[in-house]
């Protein structure tokens, strides 16, 4: 049986490709889950219509990240914390992160596409990436500053 996948399905293919598949694994669960479409001439001209659609949005996505990088691409984030000894007390996260770039700038970020790979635990300059789109990566001057007691 011949289906148009609207998802991308591990060992099957990727959204948009047209698959031969079982007839019991098409009827069973891809159609009703909503993963694929039956491969008929009216299906795939719906199909070119979203695929059409999606790559205006994947595109108007992408000149609103880029947009952003142009707005924080010099932007130094200052973060005050509890410090003893250049280690800090506790940790800062990527959700702290965030935070501040809200605070400070009046721009919301999705917190998990900051790419910190382990919480920093020590005071210092670093450079973490921002990954607001897949190709569009922001990098983000992050100083982690002790607070003044």
């Amino acid at each position: 049986m011949n289906v148009i996948l609207l998802e991308p399905i591990d060992k099957v293919g990727e959204a948009g490709e047209m698959v031969k598949v079982k007839p019991g694994f098409a009827r069973n669960f891809l159609i009703p889950q909503g993963l694929a479409l039956l491969a008929t001439n009216a299906n795939k001209a719906e199909l070119d219509a979203r695929l059409a659609q999606r790559a205006k949005q994947l595109s108007e996505r992408k000149s609103d990240a880029e947009r952003l990088g142009e707005m924080l691409g010099d932007a130094m984030i200052e973060i005050k914390v509890r410090a003893g000894e250049e280690r800090i007390y506790g940790s800062v996260k990527n959700r702290d992160i965030a935070q501040v770039v809200k605070d400070t700038f009046d721009i919301e970020i999705d917190r998990r596409k900051i790419d910190l790979r382990e919480p920093i635990k020590t005071v210092g300059e670093y450079t973490i990436a921002y990954r607001p789109h897949p190709e569009v990566t922001i990098d983000l001057k992050v100083v982690i500053i002790p607070e003044e007691a």
